[in-house]
Formats: structure tokens, sequence, C-alpha cells
């Protein structure tokens, strides 16, 4: 009863997946970043941000020519639209822990509202990288606000790390260092790779055409049926209840089952397809 998959009858798919998350101040780990500062914490967050972010765009991180060629998270070299000339000796950071965002978060899902301050501000992606505010009264230049003037910080998407660098005002009263000292909330979309392997079970008009049911069979053996049951195995219909699979030394690794039992057609091929996400 075992029948050999062929190389065509085994595919493989990939899709993504998204779930909307939304987070406040409590959910997301804060850290402020202050070059050279007396806490040590502080400063020891500036150097994470400027060697594993910035060292390859930033002006300020580009002081040192040797440090170019090493390959960082934020690298203007992967992503020519995004902009990392805003990374000064302080801002803030925040940490999105891997399990509320999967293998990444959603190009153009990010946004983020705070309450910090005495004006509310709202701050989204653009889909390259680049944070801007969406309702700023205050800005550096008339270009669009999701401009290189304008941006106010950037998000990686890849290990859930937005970075606010913008150390200038919001509305002309309320800074942008501020923001994310108080109460806030983000919201954004993950991302699962969902993989599934995909394996079609073609099945003969004279193949699979006994049971190995061995609740119908007589004790007396030797392939008679029940008493209860009539006829001879020739003619005994037989119902598909699940497929098995197997490994190379017949070994099951799997079993589909079908939401009622299905009957073996004698006289056309049938075919069933059995899929596994992981």
């Amino acid at each position: 009863m075992y029948k050999q998959f062929t190389d065509e009858q085994i595919n493989k798919y990939e899709f993504s997946s998204h779930k909307t998350y939304t987070l406040n101040q409590t959910q997301v780990t804060r850290k402020q970043f202050l070059s050279e500062s007396l806490d040590e914490t502080a400063d020891r967050y500036y150097k994470f941000a400027r060697i594993n972010l910035y060292l390859s765009g930033s002006d300020l991180a580009n002081e040192n020519a040797k440090f170019n060629t090493i390959p960082t998270v934020g690298d203007p070299k992967n992503n020519d639209k995004m902009f990392f000339r805003k990374f000064y000796n302080s801002g803030s950071l925040l940490f999105i822990s891997q399990s509320q965002f999967g293998d990444g978060i959603k190009k153009g899902s990010f946004s983020l509202t705070d309450n910090s301050t005495a004006a509310t501000v709202k701050i989204v992606d653009d889909s390259n990288g680049n944070l801007y505010s969406t309702n700023a009264t205050f800005s550096q230049s008339v270009s669009a606000l999701s401009s290189s003037d304008n941006y106010v910080g950037n998000i990686f998407y890849d290990i859930g790390v937005v970075a606010i660098t913008e150390t200038a005002s919001f509305d002309g009263t309320n800074d942008y260092k501020d923001v994310t000292s108080g109460n806030f909330s983000i919201s954004y979309k993950s991302t699962k790779t969902i993989c599934t392997d995909e394996f079609v079970c073609e099945l003969s008009p004279s193949e699979m055409n006994q049971t190995t049911n061995d609740t119908i069979f007589s004790e007396a053996g030797q392939g008679l049926l029940k008493g209860n049951l009539t006829g001879s195995m020739d003619g005994f219909p037989t119902f598909i209840t699940e497929v098995g699979l197997y490994d190379d030394q017949q070994r099951l690794v799997g079993i589909a089952r079908v939401s009622k039992p299905i009957p073996k057609s004698i006289k056309i091929p049938m075919r069933f397809f059995v899929r596994m996400d992981y």
C-alpha cells in the first residue's frame, strides 16, 4: 500500500503573513543615548547606534574612513533612499521584541503617537526606513515632511529598532528629543514567512482498492469478511479516510485525515493534495 512520490509531485511554496500590533510604552524598551555621557548606559547606547546602525552613513560617523568598510544595518549602499545624516550626539532608541515582529516590520505600516509633551506628536515611516511627523507645525525646510530635511529618525525593519534622532523642535516649543520620554504608543504589522510543502498523491483506478482496516475481517482469517458484511473483497468498496506520509524506511512521519470517508473510484484517477505549513 505504499507509493513513491516523483519530484513533480512535491512542491514547495513561501508566502508572508502579517499581524497588526499596538504596543504602549510599557511594552517597548526605550533607551536614551548620549555621546560621552557620565551616564555609562547612555554612552553605551550611543556607541551601539553609531557602530551598528549609522557607521556607514552619517556625516558624524564618517570621521574615520577605516570604519566605512564595516557592514552595518543602516548602510546607504544597501538602501539609497534611507537618510542617515541626522545622527547626532543624542537621541532615543526603541527596541521591539522579535517575538512581536517576527521576520521584520512590514514597510509602510509603522506609526507612533506620543503624548510626552504638551503637543501630541504623530510619526510614521515612509517605507524606506525614514520617519517623519505627519502633524509637525515646525519644519527644517518647505520641502515635503518626509524629505531628507524634515525626517526625524529611522526605523530598521529587520531588527525591530526605531531611532528618533532629530534634535530640533516639533512645533517651536516642544522638542523631538523628548518624544517617547513619557506616554506613547506604536502600531505596526509584523511579518512571518510561512513555508508550505505540498504532496500530490495520485491514484490510478487500479491502485489502493483494498482496505487495510482489520476490523472488517472474520477471525476465521484468509481474507473472509465478518458475517454481518456481505460479498467478497473483490466487490467490497474501499473508502479513503486518511493519507499517511512515510520516509525512506517506511516510517510514518505524517497523517492527513479527510473530513469524511471518500469512496475510492475504480473508474477514474484520483488526486489528493496534502499541504504542511511550518
